[in-house]
């Protein structure tokens, strides 16, 4: 409609605006899965990972400066674990999460392809466990020098 349409009101039609809905009638959506095709086992096992790299810190380096940068690093570790675990917990169906073996057979789509579940779990553990080892390494290098 054009803006001199406006003052000829038989150019255009009035209507009322549609009725609202009752909201007790109307199903709440549910929220979206988070990661349906992950299982809770690859999680623990970052968790696992990431917390042998704090021991691995813990147990190399010392100094008040060190545990100072240590106990920082803790804290990231607590909130890179905290909030997945925080908006996983709003999940209402964690029934359709495939258990560790079925995720190993089926593997998982991703933005490049599927792939099988042993390489997802590679590439979602491989720099935590590496740095573990280099940071070890450094350790004894460090006390045998």
């Amino acid at each position: 409609m054009r803006q001199q349409e406006l003052g000829n009101s038989s150019a255009y039609e009035v209507v009322d605006a549609p009725a609202l809905s009752n909201p007790s009638t109307k199903l709440r959506k549910q929220p979206t899965p988070a990661v349906p095709d992950m299982p809770k086992a690859a999680g623990l096992l970052m968790i696992a990972a990431y917390g042998a790299l704090m021991g691995a810190f813990a147990v190399t380096i010392h100094g008040a400066r060190a545990d100072f940068a240590i106990v920082i690093g803790a804290f990231y570790l607590l909130m890179l674990i905290a909030v997945p675990a925080a908006m996983l917990g709003f999940e209402n169906d964690r029934s359709r999460r495939p258990d560790l073996l079925e995720f190993l057979g089926r593997g998982i789509d991703t933005a490049t392809g599927r792939i099988s579940g042993g390489a997802a779990l590679v590439q979602m553990l491989i720099v935590p466990v590496l740095l573990v080892f280099a940071i070890l390494a450094m350790g004894i290098t460090y006390l045998l020098v």
